[in-house]
Formats: C-alpha cells, structure tokens, sequence
C-alpha cells in the first residue's frame, strides 16, 4: 500500500470516529430535549461524555494525515483545503460557547440537591442543542463537499 492511499485511510478513518463521537453527542442533545427523567438524562449525558476520548483522539488522526497528505499531494496552493481547515477550525471553535455553557448548566442542575423539574425543562428545550446540532452537521457536510469535489 502506498503512503497516500495510507494517509487517505487513516485520514477517512479519523472523520469516521470524529462524526461518530459526535453523532452520540447530537443524538443526546434531541432526545434529552424531550425527557424528563434526571437519571435518563444523566446517564445519555454520561453517555455523550464518554465519547470525548474517541472525539480528540480522531480529531488528532483527522488533523495529523489531513496536513500530511496536503503536503504529499501538494494540496497547499487550492483554496478547498484552506476553506475545509478554516470550516473545521469554525466548528471546532463554535462547538464550545455553544455546547460547554448549555450542557453544563444541565449538569448542575441535575446536580443540585433538589432537581427543579421547571428550570430543568427550560433548560432542556433550549434551542442552543438544536444550534449546536445543526452548525455542526452543515459545516461537516460543507467539508466533505470540499474534500470530494476539490472546487477551487
């Protein structure tokens, strides 16, 4: 197998484990929206947390074969690879005032001795989950478009 068809795997490899870590995650954030239960939602909450170390870890591969096969291929003068780096920086920038804050205050409300059931559906039929989701799938399916036609 030559190295670029290696780079390409691992590379595809890593998007894969990326969107999965991620598809937990935003599968969490609808279905918590409509739940009520503070130990459902704990444990999809748990649950979406665990996938953090898949995320980074595929992240990591994602990034590391993508700037290796730009260089291989010499890919550094098309504008589609600066506009996907750049699109992937957005998400991955976005992802944290948006997602940290709206999870968190989740979690401490949970956490409080006494859950407040209307505080806590307030919280949960926040649009920023939907926000989230969706900034994330159309910045995703931007990059892919990118990656796969080569436009400019």
């Amino acid at each position: 197998m030559n190295t670029y068809l290696l780079l390409r795997f691992l590379h595809v490899l890593g998007a894969f484990g990326f969107v999965a870590a991620h598809g937990a995650t935003a599968t969490v954030t609808f279905k918590i929206r409509g739940e009520r239960d503070p130990v459902r939602i704990r444990t999809m909450l748990d649950l979406s947390a665990s996938t953090r170390s898949l995320m980074y870890g595929s992240f990591l591969l994602l990034v590391g074969t993508g700037v290796w096969a730009g260089f291989l291929a010499s890919w550094w003068r098309s504008g589609w690879i600066w506009t996907s780096i750049a699109l992937l920086t957005v998400l991955f920038l976005a992802a944290f005032p948006l997602a940290v804050p709206y999870f968190r205050a989740i979690r401490r409300e949970l956490a409080a001795p006494e859950v407040n059931a209307e505080r806590l559906a307030t919280l949960l039929s926040s649009p920023r989950g939907l926000w989230l989701a969706w900034v994330e799938t159309i910045g995703i399916v931007a990059i892919i478009y990118l990656m796969m036609t080569k436009p400019f």
